[in-house]
């Protein structure tokens, strides 16, 4: 059968089906979620449900799956879709530069997607039914064990936008376009365009872009930022929140991951007020804690979590608001959107110390 898109690779002419039973309740999972695509789906959580194991890949964003049978994958996951289709693969093969094979995830995918991924022309993880086809070896459940959840609807991410608002929180003086352009990684035509769409909230008095209003636009931010986005790793361990940050920046560190803390940790740094209760770490690639005196939890069980995100803004505004910090701490403003969504009874508290920090500098 012929490809609908290229990439197309060859010399797989058959089948092979490895079907594994559910694990039993008491299997430790990590909770992981792919939270910055248009649909939230726990990969790692599906991946273990068929009998695999994970861990850091050759390059930066990839993971090495381990099957049940012992054989490994290095592999690259795609933001999850709600259905893999033709022309869903084109629009990411455009701009895959990396050797790494890609694995492209969905709640589903068409009858030709599944047909190209079982002859190995693409490697497909579908949540429905659930099922990872590599290299043209198809990994199935029994039973398939997800239930679909509720569509959400993809919107453009505003990733500079965003960081626009964020760096104007953080700073204390007026920056000039060329500067915040240098600090955010990105052109100054985009600077120019994200901070017309913020209106009377920036003004320039010609030393630069300054908040007219921190609170005012504090409160915009805070309601259009979706989050950081990318995978989830929940850990849990018996260790005070601090104790569990400061042991995964470490490994973080041997591992080159560059960690960046934030949530409460980071919070309780900041504007010490509340004793912190879990960890957040943001990593730029999956680091695997379990011989660490960390075992894999959902994330919404966890006392700690780790994320590889989307938004590519997080280490320069860190580096720029707190250069000499060790370990790195997320920019303020992050950190307050982190502790204030964690959905802790006291989140709201804590976050609104961080607040006063941002809007008064006190």
């Amino acid at each position: 059968m012929r490809s609908e898109y290229a990439g197309n690779q060859e010399g797989v002419s058959s089948v092979h089906h490895h079907v594994v039973k559910c694990p039993t309740s008491d299997t430790p999972k990590v909770g992981v979620r792919l939270v910055g695509g248009p649909v939230p789906i726990d990969v790692v959580d599906a991946l273990r449900e068929l009998g695999f194991t994970f861990s850091e890949g050759a390059a930066v964003r990839s993971w090495l799956l381990r099957s049940p049978d012992g054989e490994t994958y290095d592999v690259e996951l795609t933001a999850p879709v709600d259905r893999v289709t033709a022309h869903s693969i084109r629009n990411v093969q455009v701009r895959h530069s990396s050797p790494i094979r890609q694995v492209f995830v969905g709640r589903t995918a068409t009858d030709g997607v599944r047909a190209d991924a079982r002859s190995g022309r693409i490697d497909l993880l579908t949540e429905s039914p659930l099922q990872l086809i590599v290299h043209g070896t198809v990994h199935e459940l029994e039973t398939p064990a997800f239930t679909p959840r509720r569509r959400t609807v993809a919107r453009r991410v505003a990733w500079y936008r965003w960081a626009l608002e964020r760096l104007l929180l953080i700073s204390d003086s007026p920056l000039r376009q060329t500067v915040i352009a240098d600090v955010l990684g990105t052109s100054q035509q985009s600077v120019s365009n994200a901070a017309r769409t913020l209106g009377a909230l920036v003004v320039d008095h010609g030393g630069g872009l300054e908040a007219a209003d921190k609170r005012a636009l504090l409160r915009r931010w805070t309601e259009e930022y979706s989050g950081p986005g990318g995978q989830e790793f929940g850990w849990f361990s018996l260790e005070s929140a601090v104790d569990q940050v400061s042991q995964a920046v470490e490994v973080a560190e041997l591992l080159d991951a560059d960690p960046l803390v934030s949530g409460d940790v980071a919070a309780d740094r900041l504007a010490p007020w509340k004793l912190p209760t879990r960890g957040r770490v943001y990593v730029k690639s999956p680091i695997d804690l379990s011989g660490d005196g960390f075992v894999p939890a959902p994330v919404d069980e966890s006392t700690l979590i780790t994320c590889v995100p989307r938004d590519p803004t997080l280490w320069r505004l860190a580096a720029w608001e707190s250069p000499h910090l060790a370990p790195p701490v997320a920019d303020a403003a992050l950190v307050y959107w982190d502790v204030l969504v964690s959905g802790d009874v006291d989140s709201a508290e804590a976050a609104e110390r961080v607040e006063r920090l941002l809007v008064k500098g006190i």
